[in-house]
């Protein structure tokens, strides 16, 4: 690499993490790893006489290389991917010591914006890189280790505010899904409290961008105390309370400035502009609803619109039936990707409200805590709604034979489909939240 590239702010970030992997690794299990990050450690750190030009070097691409320290410094594709592939392999090592490094590092290469282009593993290489790069953060949750947690929680949620990295589809729905399990999984009722937080904030930002139709939109971040339950209020301290909304004002502000440092942001810890201001919130014990057939249930590629019909005609029976749900995701055609993002995380947190559990943890509330979350979340889009939801007059076409005239038709199809099922459900404040449609 040349002096130019030794010398950039993506080495600054890099190279001291690169040091920090090689000292926790293990020369017996991580021997392949520790040789990958001494090498790149070299070349990062290695000046060369003649500084490579990527204008002379190769032809002109439209598609921008992964990594660019917002300077003159370029990567290619190729140097891009040397320089993410140790951090990618530090995350699935599922060592503590490594895995830090690599994350914290993860982190802020999105955060200053050095991160660019779509995440897609069905796109070229340039997303399949990036989109492989955010599935190992998503891996790493489940070290079970409180601070590992957080930096996964921090990172997921730099990816998603992003202007320079755009989050969509099943990349996007990967995020969410993970911050979900963390919610439901973890032991620290802090990390529980800023994994709601994070799901919450994430909503602000798919559905705000898509009222507004840009991906640059400013977004503020929530008012953390507001969206406290009288129970909640009682059960968690001033401090903890603060930590969580330092933790996503920061990610919020941190993106604004980097981003528009001409005009600093005007949003303060107790200032937002009212939309996602307020829900109903209890607080919750680690429970893991999900059993392992469920990894999928946000992957967003199985769903049948015969569930509406079911649903409308009383066959409950069927709504409960894996085998209903083998319609191709590529069928609903939303040719806008804002959109369909927003439409993807809602049709999802219907799925994860729906979802049955085996019987015998039907009469236990803590493992229907999960399906509150996903009640929740799906209350707080619908009480603030905006005119694009509201008004869209786009086609969303499900089926060759199933289309809806307007976008809120769609939402609103699913909508009766969770509230038809929670009129079944024994529990009446399971029911009380599914009021909502």
């Amino acid at each position: 690499m040349s002096s130019a590239e030794a010398d950039s702010r993506v080495s600054q970030l890099v190279v001291p993490a690169l040091k920090k992997i090689i000292k926790g690794a293990s020369w017996r299990k991580h021997s392949k790893l520790s040789q990958q990050c001494k090498s790149l450690l070299k070349e990062l750190t290695s000046p060369m006489t003649t500084p490579l030009s990527p204008s002379d070097s190769e032809p002109e691409n439209l598609i921008p290389d992964p990594i660019n320290d917002g300077g003159q410094v370029e990567y290619s594709l190729a140097e891009s991917e040397s320089i993410l592939s140790p951090l990618i392999n530090a995350c699935a090592t599922s060592f503590n010591k490594i895995v830090d490094p690599a994350i914290d590092c993860i982190q802020k290469l999105i955060a200053n914006g050095y991160l660019r282009g779509e995440a897609d593993p069905t796109g070229g290489p340039e997303a399949q890189l990036l989109a492989k790069l955010i599935d190992s953060v998503c891996q790493c949750h489940v070290l079970g280790d409180d601070a590992i947690e957080l930096l996964v929680l921090k990172t997921l949620l730099t990816a998603v505010t992003s202007f320079s990295l755009r989050i969509h589809s099943d990349c996007l729905l990967r995020t969410v899904r993970t911050s979900y399990d963390i919610y439901l999984e973890t032991k620290n009722t802090v990390n529980q409290m800023t994994a709601k937080a994070t799901l919450i904030q994430m909503l602000v930002v798919v559905f705000r961008r898509m009222e507004e139709d840009s991906s640059t939109v400013p977004v503020q971040p929530i008012v953390v105390a507001e969206l406290m339950g009288p129970v909640e209020k009682s059960n968690v301290d001033g401090s903890t309370t603060n930590f969580v909304q330092g933790f996503i004002t920061k990610i919020v502000q941190d993106i604004d400035g980097v981003f528009n440092p001409v005009t600093p942001s005007k949003v303060s810890l107790g200032v937002h502009d009212g939309a996602f201001d307020t829900t109903a919130v209890e607080t919750t014990n680690p429970a893991d609803l999900l059993d392992s057939t469920d990894k999928d249930m946000l992957d967003a590629k199985y769903w049948d619109i015969s569930m509406y019909k079911t649903a409308l005609e009383g066959r409950k029976g069927e709504l409960a039936d894996d085998e209903a749900e083998k319609d191709n995701d590529l069928e609903v055609q939303i040719g806008n990707k804002l959109r369909r993002d927003a439409f993807l995380v809602f049709r999802a947190l219907c799925k994860l409200s729906m979802k049955t559990p085996p019987k015998e943890a039907m009469a236990d509330p803590q493992l229907m805590r999960g399906k509150i979350l996903a009640l929740e979340l799906l209350k707080i889009f619908l009480e603030n709604a905006g005119a694009a939801f509201r008004t869209s007059e786009r086609c969303v076409k499900v089926t060759p034979e199933v289309a809806f005239s307007d976008f809120a038709g769609y939402f609103k199809s699913y909508c009766v489909i969770v509230l038809w099922l929670w009129t079944l459900c024994t529990f009446t404040n399971l029911f009380w939240d599914a009021s909502f449609c």
